[in-house]
């Protein structure tokens, strides 16, 4: 079996009653030995982190599901999984899937530094609507005269309004909103935190804002570089699984991915 990794396939047998496993056309396999208790240094040799991952799932999955596995449909059972990129891979039973699995990763002292909502924004040139990419910058010292007497104005690290008193108090508590909405909104587009900082209550002012800079919220639209979307009402960044910013992400598993491409043996 070739060393395995992202987009490998295997399918297995694994048997009940011995809680073995099996290569499915009965030839000598690596990784079935591995599984089956061999862990000598030529088998190892063959195998690497990915392997020991599909390893520990396999049992897992084994253990959680032992309940519906019943002799009745006889003791072996066909196993199958492919790793889908280096932190996810999926399993299925008899051909049909019932488990996915999902890695954590380690990140750095800076990275998670970088995930801060105090420090100063990252976007310093601005940029108009773009209609070609639906794009927009929002950046540091960006003035956005909202036309109803209020004023909202990039800082270096907080958004600061004006014109409170000049409405009623709904209209001041919905600037008040807004001013907390749109900070939240440059830190998540400038890959400094999560989506789920951006408030029910401002999104709404806050898609409404961006309509108004030209911005086609009801497709993918990109903000500071970050691309976006609309799901359920509440902005999300495109693609994103694991809550951490998408640039955060990506670096922690490319490293996670070099990792697990290592043989066993190089393990202690």
């Amino acid at each position: 079996m070739a060393i395995s990794g992202i987009g490998t396939s295997c399918t297995y047998i694994y048997n009940l009653q011995t809680g073995k496993l099996s290569s499915k056309d009965g030839t000598k396999d690596p990784f079935v030995d591995y599984f089956n208790g061999d862990r000598s240094d030529e088998t190892k040799s063959q195998l690497n982190g990915f392997d020991a991952c599909r390893k520990e799932d396999i049992i897992s999955m084994v253990e959680v599901l032992n309940k519906v596995f019943n002799d009745a449909n006889g003791c072996e059972y066909e196993i199958s999984d492919e790793i889908v990129d280096a932190v996810t891979a999926t399993y299925s039973v008899n051909g049909k899937k019932v488990f996915t699995s999902y890695k954590a990763v380690a990140y750095t002292y800076e990275e998670l530094r970088g995930l801060n909502s105090t420090g100063p924004y990252k976007t310093r040139q601005s940029k108009g609507y773009n209609p070609e990419d639906n794009s927009i910058n929002i950046a540091v010292g960006d003035v956005i005269n909202l036309g109803n007497g209020y004023r909202l104005t990039v800082m270096e690290d907080s958004i600061y309004g004006e014109g409170y008193g000049r409405g009623n108090v709904e209209d001041d508590k919905k600037m008040h909103q807004l001013v907390y909405g749109l900070n939240a909104l440059i830190r998540f587009a400038d890959q400094q935190w999560f989506s789920s900082l951006i408030d029910k209550e401002s999104t709404p002012m806050l898609l409404e804002l961006l309509r108004e800079l030209g911005v086609d919220t009801s497709r993918e639209f990109t903000i500071n570089e970050t691309k976006c979307e609309v799901v359920n009402g509440r902005i999300n960044e495109v693609g994103n699984r694991f809550v951490v910013p998408n640039s955060v992400f990506n670096k922690a598993a490319k490293r996670y991915e070099e990792l697990m491409y290592q043989p066993l043996s190089n393990r202690k």
